[in-house]
């Protein structure tokens, strides 16, 4: 199986602790597609997302993981299900191979658009987009996007120190 991984999930080696088989293919990308931080977080924050677009230069960035089919099931929660639904994606690598994938997407009555990431989240999803080498113009766009400051000041400062 092979993962588009666009958010939390790029960091290959944290992921690999959940799912052992978890191999990095590369850097990918998700035609079709736009970036949003537009998925309803448990801590009243937006969390990361991906859109479905009409235009055809829409594309998100990620990283391709590859895992065994046995691994599934360690990293994916059925009680998701309620928020977030893994669905078919045709994605490419940087040479424009084909891969048939599967993506992690927030269901539509997760969606919300009046949410904003907390300030940790934001530095956390360029953190990732920076250390899986994703395009500079493509990380330029999130940095761009508005955050707002987490109010709860001790996970604020417990985030902002996570790796």
């Amino acid at each position: 199986m092979i993962l588009f991984a666009y958010a939390g999930n790029m960091n290959v080696e944290k992921f690999a602790k959940t799912v052992p088989s978890a191999k990095k293919l590369g850097v990918g990308k998700l035609r079709g597609y736009n970036f949003a931080f537009n998925s309803t977080g448990d801590d009243e924050s937006a969390k990361a997302n991906v859109v479905k677009s009409l235009d055809s230069d829409a594309i998100v960035w990620g990283v391709l993981i590859e895992y065994d089919d046995e691994d599934r099931a360690d990293f994916y929660d059925p009680t998701w299900s309620t928020t977030l639904k893994l669905e078919p994606a045709l994605c490419f690598d940087m040479n424009d191979n084909i891969y048939h994938a599967e993506v992690f997407v927030t269901q539509p009555h997760a969606i919300t658009t009046h949410l904003l990431p907390y300030d940790w989240y934001h530095d956390k999803i360029l953190k990732l987009a920076k250390n899986a080498d994703l395009p500079a113009h493509y990380i330029s766009k999130i940095a761009i996007m508005p955050y707002k400051t987490d109010p709860d000041e001790v996970r604020r400062q417990r985030r902002l120190k996570k790796p």
